[in-house]
């Protein structure tokens, strides 16, 4: 569980790092059967005028296909609250950024950038990028802590968003679907451990806007003694 002193978006972003997470799990469950079910499946699907009939599928297949269906059911669900959480996160963390200085994408503009399909993989590299960037200056300038990331893991987003297309266009080709999946697991890591890296670096934000809003109280109840 959360704790309550943890700040709000925090909250969120931690939030939508588990519903990813989630989503990555229900994505390569339903990968993986689908796999199965077009393997099991391909026997009925070949079957020619003239050819002997088939023995009608298997319980096991069948029962396969209804909980595949279910799976793609739940990941829909999934998907709608991934995005929905991911988008009220990024808003307000590029909302509160502006607090201390400048960003190149609004909190407005970042949102709808993301939501594009296939293409956020792209926008959403100079989204972070920026918003690592504009962390560092403030919590170095500050003399805080900034937690860096890797820059093969931002740069593996657009890479791996331009590799998912070639095995989408070959989706009838079992190594391609395969490795569909493959890239699906690792583009969705490097969301992950970038979200992960952004979240840590605005924890120490909020703490440092805390120890600020603290000391100029102090500040200002020392000056009012003094004029007393």
């Amino acid at each position: 569980m959360i704790s309550s002193d943890i700040p709000e978006n925090v909250q969120r972003g931690k939030s939508a790092i588990l519903w990813t997470k989630i989503f990555l799990a229900f994505g390569i469950i339903c990968g993986i059967l689908a796999e199965y079910i077009i393997y099991a499946a391909k026997p009925f699907l070949t079957v020619s005028e003239g050819t002997a009939p088939i023995e009608p599928p298997s319980l096991t297949i069948v029962l396969a296909v209804f909980f595949f269906f279910a799976l793609i059911f739940c990941l829909s669900i999934v998907s709608i609250v991934v995005v929905y959480k991911v988008c009220k996160w990024l808003y307000y963390t590029i909302k509160f950024l502006r607090k201390y200085t400048s960003t190149q994408f609004s909190p407005g503009g970042a949102v709808l950038c993301t939501m594009i399909p296939w293409i956020c993989g792209f926008l959403d590299y100079f989204i972070f990028k920026d918003i690592l960037t504009q962390q560092e200056k403030i919590l170095t300038g500050k003399n805080e802590t900034f937690k860096p990331l890797d820059k093969k893991i931002l740069t593996a987003i657009p890479v791996l968003t331009a590799l998912l297309l070639i095995p989408s266009i070959l989706a009838d080709i079992s190594p391609a679907r395969v490795a569909n999946i493959v890239i699906l697991f690792f583009i969705t890591g490097a969301y992950i451990k970038t979200m992960e890296t952004i979240v840590e670096n605005e924890e120490s934000l909020y703490a440092m806007r805390e120890r600020e809003i603290v000391n100029r109280k102090v500040e200002e109840i020392l000056a009012q003694r003094g004029n007393s």
